[in-house]
């Protein structure tokens, strides 16, 4: 996996970083097409991140371990025993919050199939990318996300202070004096109470034990006394708490469906 953070090259591109843009995968196996599709991306002031993956498995992979895209290019002619259409419907039963835009050079084959299994299919485009295309079938996505309004914590952590997208969020741990805060891709440890920040986390987050708060969208099932998150992470549940976190759970889960 390949990423590139826009505001690295934005003064090269031309334009001016939009703060919370849009987090993006591209998925192909043909190295030429990642370059040139990467090429188009970074021109674009909607795109903050760019994801790059040339195999299915690594990038399905990188969704359990709990990694949050906007919205995954995906090409749908691979040289596997599966399509992209068959690991858009995978994708779907990992994040269904994850959305899809299908590329192929071979819209005779497949346009007629892209349909056939569940996918969060938000557009559908044809090689050679047409950039206007591009642009369009993104903008539908970012008007769809309040990116302004994405919630945050600010978390103080070696000297500095970082700002951390709740939704990346598995669970939060207390230990002595100090914070872990558990995403997918890192440990931020700062000092600090559970209690304290409990007070401000929206409605998703469950203190399911003394020392840990848990994000509920990362929660994939409950065990006996531990909860099991999508990346395999396990969280304890406190024996008082267990019926209740459940409770909590499905009540989340049936308004957020």
């Amino acid at each position: 996996m390949e990423i590139v953070t826009v505001c690295e090259v934005a003064k090269k591109c031309g334009f001016t970083e939009r703060n919370g843009g849009m987090q993006i995968a591209v998925c192909d196996d043909n190295s030429y097409f990642l370059r040139e599709l990467q090429k188009q991306l970074l021109t674009l002031p909607i795109v903050k991140n760019i994801f790059v993956f040339s195999d299915l498995r690594v990038f399905l992979s990188s969704v359990e371990d709990g990694k949050f895209y906007d919205v995954a290019l995906m090409d749908i002619d691979w040289n596997e025993n599966r399509t992209g259409i068959d690991a858009a419907a995978e994708l779907y039963k990992l994040n269904p919050e994850i959305k899809i835009i299908y590329v192929t050079g071979l819209n005779d084959k497949y346009s007629q199939h892209i349909f056939l299994q569940r996918a969060n299919l938000s557009g559908y485009l044809t090689k050679p990318v047409d950039i206007e295309l591009l642009k369009a079938n993104l903008q539908k996505v970012a008007d769809t996300i309040p990116f302004s309004e994405q919630p945050t914590i600010t978390l103080k952590h070696n000297g500095g202070i970082v700002s951390v997208p709740l939704r990346e969020v598995c669970f939060f741990e207390s230990k002595g004096r100090t914070i872990e805060t558990h995403t997918a891709g890192e440990v931020i440890i700062s000092y600090g109470r559970l209690n304290d920040i409990i007070r401000i986390l929206p409605p998703g987050f469950y203190q399911c034990h003394k020392s840990y708060i848990v994000n509920m969208n990362q929660i994939q099932r409950f065990q006996a006394d531990e909860i099991i998150l999508r990346n395999g992470k396990l969280v304890p549940v406190s024996r008082s708490k267990h019926n209740e976190a459940k409770k909590a759970f499905i009540s989340y889960i049936g308004e957020t469906i």
